[in-house]
């Protein structure tokens, strides 16, 4: 009997003590730690009572046998064990009653957000996921949508804090991984982004096809990246033909000039697409832009195949598009990105003019020479068209 008692006795300090810790969690600072003790909490308690209905015990509060179900308590100890996880369970139950009303909130300001996201309001998103995590701290969901958000407003570090935050939830979440993978790709944290993809494939090995596609984006930005440096390291040094496009480029920009001054000035930015530097320095000084915005220009290709002139200039245009993007991964996605030549590609296809037709055919060919381009023609372009 002696042995029992005292094996009794080790069990119930066993059992304040962790009751204790649980209490002292659920008044933690840290919203996650709180949360889980709160669960915790009501485990022990469904254990509870899943040991009364098993064992006819009279108590419906301790796990831990104290008496028979007819033998009087007379140990103090006991008696105040009871009282203390009596207040326990009232207070757990009522934080599962909050809980349980707060996850209701949480969900239509998600839903209320959502709707913001759709519309591309994505400030007024933001507004709703944070009111809904002020409902309930570890809801993943919130997190994810609002680095979402985040994201499209450029801010990325939030973003990347936001990812943290649904992880500390989740530590499997692919969601956030992909997120704070495009964070970090967008703040030039190629290895940090290629970590988070692959992490993806850790957790969802079935995800490899998506995942590549990821990756393939993280080591085309890179060496566009180091394109781009080693470019402005030969403009800064003087290079000829590197101030020489970027003079060309400025020139270009002169508004309302003739269809004729356009083109000459095409033609000779052309012969100067001998190497990378001189692409990459095409693109960094916005030249895609520059010819695709130019009033002159777009007229010239509304019009193509009714006059000679204008034939020209489509002709020169299209000319250098080929130019800039041999070998330039980067370029070919800069073109096929951009909405209006998404429009004008197809259309230039159905021209007048034949030699505009060969020109137009002859570039998408030479995009669609490689996997990368043959995606962004599919992605980008009216294919039905």
């Amino acid at each position: 009997m002696a042995d029992d008692h005292e094996k009794d006795l080790q069990k119930f300090l066993k059992n304040v003590d962790e009751i204790t810790s649980l209490i002292q969690e659920m008044n933690s600072d840290d919203p996650l730690v709180q949360q889980k003790a709160i669960l915790e909490t009501e485990k022990r308690l469904l254990f509870t009572e899943e040991v009364q209905e098993e064992d006819g015990c009279r108590t419906t509060l301790n796990k831990t046998m104290i008496s028979p179900p007819q033998a009087p308590t007379e140990n103090a100890d006991e008696i105040n064990s009871e009282a203390f996880l009596a207040s326990v369970e009232l207070d757990a139950k009522e934080r599962a009653r909050r809980r349980k009303e707060n996850k209701v909130l949480a969900d239509a300001l998600k839903a209320k957000g959502n709707e913001a996201f759709a519309r591309g309001d994505y400030e007024a998103a933001i507004v709703c996921y944070s009111e809904g995590l002020d409902k309930l701290k570890d809801m993943k969901v919130l997190y994810t949508n609002r680095a979402q958000a985040y994201l499209k407003l450029g801010d990325y570090q939030k973003a990347v804090v936001d990812c943290e935050w649904a992880l500390k939830c989740d530590e499997k979440c692919t969601k956030a991984y992909f997120h704070m993978g495009k964070a970090h790709l967008a703040l030039k944290n190629y290895s940090v982004a290629r970590e988070c993809y692959q992490k993806i494939l850790e957790i969802n090995p079935q995800l490899q096809t998506q995942v590549k596609d990821y990756l393939n984006q993280v080591n085309l930005r890179e060496k566009a990246d180091l394109q781009e440096k080693e470019a402005h390291r030969s403009l800064d040094s003087g290079k000829n033909t590197a101030v020489t496009v970027k003079n060309l480029l400025e020139t270009l920009c002169k508004p309302d000039q003739t269809p004729l001054f356009y083109a000459g000035g095409i033609e000779i930015l052309t012969e100067m697409m001998q190497d990378c530097t001189e692409r990459t320095l095409f693109r960094t000084h916005n030249g895609f832009s520059l010819i695709s915005e130019n009033k002159v220009l777009r007229r010239c290709f509304s019009t193509a195949g009714k006059d000679a002139v204008e034939e020209m200039v489509c002709v020169s245009v299209l000319r250098l598009w080929q130019a800039v993007c041999t070998g330039n991964e980067e370029n070919q996605r800069l073109l096929l990105q951009h909405p209006y030549v998404g429009r004008l590609l197809p259309s230039l296809l159905a021209a007048r003019a034949l030699i505009v037709r060969q020109q137009s055919l002859a570039l998408l060919l030479q995009l669609a020479q490689a996997d990368h381009g043959r995606g962004l023609i599919i992605s980008h372009l009216d294919g039905t068209r």
